[in-house]
């Protein structure tokens, strides 16, 4: 461990460990094979505490309590919008061809709308070929006006949610060795509160709630394909079980850095039935790496990856008209040429992280390179709640621009910048596209992107503001690479949905 937080490996070898030793495929809660969503969130549950007793100290737990007057704010809101953005809302026909459930964040501004990334662009893309999409948008934050008018579930998930929280009788459970699952991570050094017998069985009363909540619209809607942004969030992987019990394929479809250190992505044990009842039939991926780390485990099983490329990128090709998207490169270049001589170095930050970790170093590096590099910082969109924070804690703001880099999209920013600098950020992915190299900051980044350094694309960097301004004068030195590489993702669209119609009917007959 690295100033006491785990790297990614050392979290995978641990799961591999108890995966290999115990019987975690046969765990059961009300029938359902629970150890994928154990699995995922055991090892965020503990970066998230790693870094929190590295950093910042623990934090309060969220009370039942606390969470229901959340959900009521939230059901509040929405009734709100409801009546003031009744445009947005989708009023179409039941029945749909497809179904596309966002993560709620994947959300850009173009011109007068906001965009759904990954699932705008295919919708697109399906209606140009004869088909019908519904998008479902998750969570209580509520971007108007949108691209695609869409179906608000987050109220649905919150009332399954409760139903889950006064269940009286715990579901069956069938858990055999799990007290040694637990022994097995705490002598690799980790904690398993995640695995507490209490704990999964509160996961898997939601985890049922909500996909009865799911697959009773699917059942309505009766697509022949859903696809759905991050698959391995609790409510992701209820929406994929509902998908599987309604005989609806389903796609998860690549929204940043996947790799062999990503617990959803990498080494899956072989599921003994060939299938594994929560994890996606098809995932969609943006390059031959990411379908090489899943057909490495994947082989003789039911699921596979798809090449179809970032839907995302294909907004900002020249001969994509998306309205607003000429305006947004415009804004990049006349960003550009504020900065004058000096080349611009977009820094992308990363959520969830202690102001040690990434804003103070930034804050010593722009106080000595700004004469040199023009800097450019974006906010994740889980941090645009933090804006004046992080503003003030960068010093002083006539040193760099926070602003305009947040709020246009980050395609519109990539065409205009010499270099990439950031923590652990899938940007790195996104800027390679563009002929962009990147400088990583943390051997956490180091690990999640190591195709990409082997290729050339990122370089390590973890010194001080002298060494990293050194670091990205040499990288600078390098030049572009090439350009934007190109995307299949119409034919690779048309493709699955028709292995999907055919696996479909054989399962049938």
């Amino acid at each position: 461990m690295r100033g006491g937080l785990p790297l990614s490996s050392e979290f995978m070898n641990a799961l591999a460990t108890v995966e290999a030793q115990l019987p975690v495929l046969d765990w059961r809660v009300g029938g359902i094979a629970v150890w994928p969503l154990v699995r995922v969130r055991w090892m965020f549950a503990e970066f998230t505490a790693a870094k929190q007793r590295a950093e910042v100290g623990p934090t309060p737990s969220v009370s039942a309590v606390s969470r229901l007057r959340a959900m009521a704010s939230g059901a509040m809101r929405g009734f709100t919008d409801s009546i003031l953005h009744a445009r947005d809302r989708d009023r179409g026909p039941v029945r749909r061809d497809l179904v596309f459930l966002s993560d709620g964040l994947s959300f850009a501004r173009i011109g007068p709308h906001w965009v759904e990334r990954f699932c705008d662009p295919l919708i697109a893309d399906a209606s140009a070929n004869g088909l019908s999409s519904a998008l479902w948008t998750p969570l209580h934050t509520y971007r108007r006006p949108l691209h695609t008018p869409s179906r608000s579930v987050q109220a649905g998930v919150d009332r399954a949610t409760v139903r889950a929280m006064l269940r009286r009788a715990p579901l069956p459970a069938v858990l055999p060795m799990r007290e040694e699952a637990c022994e097995v991570l705490s002598r690799a050094g980790f904690g398993a509160s995640s695995l507490a017998l209490a704990k999964i069985l509160s996961d898997a009363a939601r985890l049922r709630a909500v996909a009865d909540f799911y697959r009773a619209k699917l059942e309505r809607t009766r697509p022949k394909l859903a696809m759905l942004v991050s698959y391995y969030s609790l409510e992701g992987f209820a929406f994929v079980l509902a998908c599987r019990e309604s005989g609806v394929p389903v796609v998860d479809l690549q929204h940043g850095v996947q790799g062999s250190m990503h617990p959803a992505y990498a080494a899956w044990p072989r599921p003994k039935d060939r299938t594994h009842p929560l994890l996606p039939d098809y995932f969609w991926v943006w390059s031959d790496w990411e379908r090489e780390v899943i057909s490495q485990w994947s082989v003789d099983t039911t699921h596979s990856a798809v090449v179809g490329g970032n839907p995302w990128m294909n907004v900002w090709r020249d001969s994509t008209a998306w309205p607003g998207s000429a305006a947004a490169l415009t804004a990049g270049r006349e960003l550009k040429a504020r900065s004058g001589h000096r080349p611009v170095v977009l820094v992308t930050l990363q959520f969830g992280f202690a102001p040690a970790d990434q804003i103070d170093p930034l804050a010593r590096l722009i106080e000595h390179a700004a004469d040199r590099f023009a800097f450019w910082v974006r906010l994740h969109p889980v941090m645009l709640a933090e804006r004046e924070a992080v503003r003030s804690r960068l010093g002083n703001p006539e040193r760099f621009l926070l602003d305009e880099p947040t709020d246009l999209p980050l395609q519109a920013l990539l065409p205009s910048i010499d270099l990439h600098l950031t923590h652990s950020s899938s940007t790195v992915i996104e800027a390679a596209q563009f002929g962009v190299r990147s400088v990583l900051t943390t051997q956490w980044g180091a690990e999640l992107f190591e195709p990409s350094i082997e290729q050339g694309w990122a370089h390590l960097e973890t010194g001080d503001e002298i060494q990293l301004a050194a670091t990205l004068e040499r990288v600078l030195a390098l030049g572009r690479g090439g350009d934007l590489a190109e995307s299949a993702q119409r034919s690779a669209l048309v493709e699955l949905i028709e292995q999907a119609t055919d696996r479909r009917t054989r399962e049938r007959t």
